[in-house]
């Protein structure tokens, strides 16, 4: 009986991605699109502001492309 009792609590699916300050930490997408020829276009989301964009990308293209 104490199992049917726990089932009207809802369970949050995304408390394991909340900080210490509550506030939630998302994913990051990296995309990666295959344009004519050797060009491609790289697209980063998600990214905080303490990381510098241009070197991810800069990275990603040396390492993917």
């Amino acid at each position: 009986m104490a199992s049917i009792t726990n089932l009207n609590k809802p369970k949050d699916a995304f408390e394991q991605l909340e900080d210490e300050h509550g506030a939630r930490q998302g994913f990051c997408h990296i995309r990666i699109q295959q344009r004519t020829g050797r060009k491609t276009i790289t697209t980063v989301q998600g990214v905080g502001t303490e990381y510098d964009l241009k070197r991810i990308v800069r990275f990603l293209k040396k390492v993917s492309c």
